[in-house]
């Protein structure tokens, strides 16, 4: 049997990746590290690379686009070329941004990975989600006592999005810069909302808060939460 773990390894600090989730990697037969279509390793990949930079890696490229018959079939792709390596083994673990549970490309892997091998095992290990790290970076509880909190893509749309907000007191928008609108209007449409802050790159040297009007700016920065709060 194949045990397949997909690794959540935080949002960008090593020192916030599990014992749990290390463990994980660093017992894993074969290491698949996220690559872009340019070869350049992911933010999962590098912060793998300091917890264990002597161990090899293996670059898996997944396609950053909303046709999922291209992305499977490139996920298969690679899959039928790494056969050696992973028929062979008794488990592989990715690692990948945030929570292995939310948003994760690992996802797409697994699906594809059990039409060549039935009995696949999955095992998901937690990492700290973006959100939440925004939440701690701004000095914000994002929910208390019975708030509903949403936790929301940007790529999503309009109407989706809208529907949900409108229900909920507050909202956690992952990529901004995703959004197929505007931002303001969104709100306006779902409103009112009292507070407003985005948090750019939670958990790397670069982190940055941005609050206010200032924080409803269209940023091109993927690597951004926007948090937004009823009145409390």
């Amino acid at each position: 049997m194949l045990i397949f773990y997909g690794v959540g390894v935080g949002p960008g600090d090593p020192d916030m990746v599990t014992i749990g989730a290390k463990r994980a990697l660093d017992g894993a037969d074969v290491v698949l590290v996220p690559v872009s279509s340019l070869g350049r390793v992911s933010l999962a990949g590098e912060i793998y690379s300091k917890l264990n930079p002597k161990k090899a890696t293996h670059p898996f490229f997944f396609p950053m686009t909303d046709d999922e018959s291209f992305r499977d079939s490139e996920i298969l792709r690679q899959l039928n070329e790494y056969s050696a390596l992973w028929r062979d083994a008794s488990s592989v673990a990715l690692p990948v941004i945030g929570d292995a549970a939310l948003y994760s490309t690992a996802a797409y892997l697994y699906a594809v990975w059990r039409s060549l091998c039935p009995k696949l095992e999955l095992k998901l290990l937690p990492g700290i989600s973006a959100h939440s790290l925004a939440g701690c970076a701004a000095g914000e509880f994002l929910a208390l006592g019975e708030e509903r909190l949403a936790v929301l893509p940007g790529s999503a749309d309009f109407s989706k999005l809208s529907d949900t907000m409108a229900a909920s007191d507050c909202v956690a928008l992952y990529k901004p810069s995703a959004l197929k609108g505007d931002l303001r209007e969104l709100m306006a449409s779902t409103g009112p909302w009292k507070r407003a802050i985005r948090v750019h790159r939670a958990g790397l040297p670069e982190e940055c808060v941005v609050t206010g009007s200032e924080a409803l700016l269209p940023t091109d920065d993927y690597l951004s939460v926007l948090l937004l709060w009823r009145a409390r």
